[in-house]
């Protein structure tokens, strides 16, 4: 069903973006795209649709979904970096969070011939038909980071590389219960969520393993959900209409589904003088602020993601083109840390302490 699916689409992704693509190809062939850009990428990485080279090895192209927080900037550093490093050429593209323009971006890429095409998509099933675009092209790809509507291992979609997002799903639900037990003293309480995107694959996992877990705790109820778009004002925006939706009392957790989100909540929160919601915060990313704030006692606990994907990306990028097999779904690791405990407070700390030293602007675990 799921071979048939994809190369239904793949015919009309082929059909009807042809026109897409070929008004994006001014951006491929030249300057910058500006839309939905949330920061500067780093020295050294070329300009979108531009071939930098790094050696003279094949041409490596990669999509991006958008630029529209300093995760994103830190990871599309990290990926061409890293490419450029292990001597390849690499053409890229951002799409400012457009699913639509990202895939007409992605036809734009392949018509350029590449060795291996790499993704990180917006939006689950709107992406999709960027996998009967690599068949049709014979073209090798590597999604990351998120996941689209047909599994990797079939045809050119050779491996997904992502963190489990159910399981970080089920990481926070498991901190929501402790969170409002050491809080209330009972397994209960009014949730509050910051979703992320809505509709892609982490926001539908994380609330899916979420859910495993706070379902056998009747008491747990989410009362209200927005969406952040993952960055810092929407979620201080979205955090302002609950609070002035719920007075205190109505209010027991926050859930951000990352940090951007959270921090926002906790300007809302602390402009409005809602201190009972201090420390009753959970997020996921790993960002240096939001670490900061689980030492401070103001996050309860935040799970990593951390955006450097480029080193662990380049060793399956050399084993595809090399001919060899690659596991179709390997899972990144990620790590929770929790200022419940004692022994959680120590090791945050420690943790904030090595990334100031080393100057790193999220969790490198």
């Amino acid at each position: 069903m799921m071979n048939k699916r994809r190369s239904i689409m793949a015919v009309v992704a082929v059909s009807s973006l042809l026109a897409l693509a070929a008004c994006a190809s001014t951006t491929a062939s030249g300057g910058n795209s500006t839309s939905g850009g949330g920061g500067a990428t780093a020295a050294g990485v070329p300009a979108e649709g531009q071939v930098s080279t790094g050696g003279t090895g094949p041409l490596i192209a990669f999509s991006q979904e958008g630029m529209e927080n300093g995760w994103r900037t830190e990871n599309t550093n990290s990926i061409m970096n890293a490419i450029k490093e292990a001597g390849y050429q690499v053409v890229w593209q951002q799409a400012g969070g457009d699913q639509s323009k990202q895939v007409a971006q992605v036809q734009n890429l392949l018509q350029q011939k590449p060795a291996l095409l790499v993704v990180e998509p917006a939006e689950q099933q709107a992406a999709t038909p960027i996998a009967g675009l690599a068949d049709a092209a014979n073209v090798p790809m590597i999604m990351a980071d998120r996941s689209i509507g047909v599994d990797p291992g079939n045809g050119m979609y050779k491996t997904l590389i992502t963190v489990n997002w159910e399981k970080v799903g089920e990481a926070l639900g498991t901190a929501a219960i402790n969170t409002l037990t050491a809080k209330t003293g009972k397994d209960a309480g009014n949730v509050v969520e910051l979703a992320g995107v809505v509709g892609s694959a982490p926001q539908i996992a994380m609330d899916k393993g979420f859910q495993t877990i706070v379902s056998s705790h009747p008491g747990i109820k989410i009362v209200a959900v927005q969406d952040g778009n993952n960055e810092r004002g929407p979620g201080m925006q979205a955090m302002e209409d609950f609070l002035t939706k719920y007075p205190k009392g109505k209010i027991d957790l926050v859930w951000g589904q990352n940090d951007e989100m959270g921090i926002g909540a906790l300007k809302a929160i602390q402009a409005a003088g809602r201190n009972e919601l201090l420390g009753a915060i959970i997020v996921k990313d790993g960002e240096l602020e939001g670490i900061e704030q689980v030492a401070n006692g103001n996050f309860a606990t935040d799970c990593t993601n951390t955006p450097y994907f480029g080193p662990i990306i380049v060793p399956y990028i050399k084993k595809i083109l090399a001919g060899e097999s690659v596991p179709a779904a390997p899972d990144k690791p990620f790590t929770c840390f929790e200022s419940l405990t004692d022994k959680g407070k120590t090791e945050v700390k420690s943790l904030y302490d090595d990334m100031v030293k080393a100057g790193q602007k999220f969790a490198p675990r």
